[in-house]
């Protein structure tokens, strides 16, 4: 755990500059859906105003830090609440004419969105690359236009992938919730978000090679993307417990966020941004990964090798500074 944030910390650059295009893409996307979704939206966050959701999930958390946690008033307040928000979510009127069309234009949009987010992932693996083989750092917008072709390749090759297993996922979770909510009330949605977190951190874990087989190997994506799916279960533990202790903190700030940020704005800024960072954390902890899965030595910080021109700048500077302490 320690290299990959020694390795993000020297690639600094590359993540500010991968978070300033994600946020400009999401807004672009946020932007878009409320000019199709803007009512929907409206009305919905009311909703969730209207029932206090957020003092629901505060006060229960003062509650068990008090020790005064009382289980049965829980979940029936909980059963009373999204009693009152199904209620009046299946009262809002939906745009397009009905249910089906507005779930096509929200998934049309996700797709959008989940497409162009993965356009910095390949830069930005291809600048991690470099800097651990030679320690080198050439610009990033170098590699944004040189790998266009590589880009979209892989993502919409992940994205042919990714989507269906999320929306299986969610589908799965979703069904052993309703399964067993008739035995255990509301306390069913625990488990079956547990599950579904569990199942999530390891879809990442097979797709954890991916991005790394798709730069560092000299063949076609789609060959490379194979290779990568292939490597996967060989080292699948080392990678899956550090990609849920990464999860597991992104859900913890969102949470977090959720409950005490009142400000929509900067609600999403403060959401975005931590799982932004820690995304870029993890490319670095498959890059390494990947490393170790091929027995390739590699950098993990910066360092001085004679002959190149960072070290010979770096000589002069000394030089310098002896001549004018003399």
């Amino acid at each position: 755990m320690i290299k990959p944030l020694v390795l993000a910390s020297y690639n600094w650059k590359v993540l500010l500059k991968s978070i300033v295009y994600q946020l400009l893409l999401l807004a672009l996307i946020v932007a878009l859906g409320y000019l199709i979704f803007g009512n929907l939206i409206d009305d919905i966050v009311n909703v969730f105003n209207d029932n206090n959701i957020s003092n629901l999930l505060s006060e229960t958390i003062n509650s068990i830090a008090a020790g005064d946690f009382e289980s049965e008033q829980f979940a029936s307040e909980l059963s009373g609440l999204i009693s009152n928000i199904q209620k009046a979510i299946a009262a809002v009127k939906l745009p397009f004419g009905g249910v089906t069309m507005s779930y096509v234009m929200f998934c049309a949009i996700y797709l959008l969105y989940r497409l162009f987010v993965s356009l910095t992932d390949v830069a930005v693996a291809c600048q991690l690359e470099e800097f651990m083989t030679s320690n080198a750092e050439r610009p990033f917008s170098w590699f944004v236009i040189k790998k266009q072709g590589v880009t979209w390749k892989f993502a919409l090759l992940q994205m042919a992938f990714a989507f269906p297993m999320d929306l299986l996922i969610v589908l799965s979770c979703l069904g052993f919730f309703l399964l067993f909510l008739v035995a255990f009330r509301w306390w069913a949605i625990i488990p079956a978000a547990i599950i579904a977190v569990l199942f999530y951190v390891a879809r990442l874990s097979l797709f954890a090679y991916i991005l790394p087989s798709v730069v560092c190997k000299n063949c076609s994506v789609h060959i490379a993307f194979r290779q990568g799916l292939a490597r996967a279960p060989i080292r699948f533990w080392q990678v899956f417990w550090k990609t849920l202790v990464v999860v597991a903190i992104m859900i913890g700030v969102s949470v977090l966020v959720i409950m005490f940020v009142p400000n929509p704005i900067v609600k999403t800024l403060l959401i975005s941004v931590p799982n932004f960072v820690l995304f870029f954390y993890l490319k670095c902890v498959n890059m390494i990964e990947y490393f170790h899965f091929d027995n390739r030595p590699f950098f993990y910080k910066r360092v001085e090798i004679e002959g190149t021109d960072r070290y010979n700048r770096r000589q002069e500077r000394m030089a310098k500074k002896a001549s004018k302490v003399k």
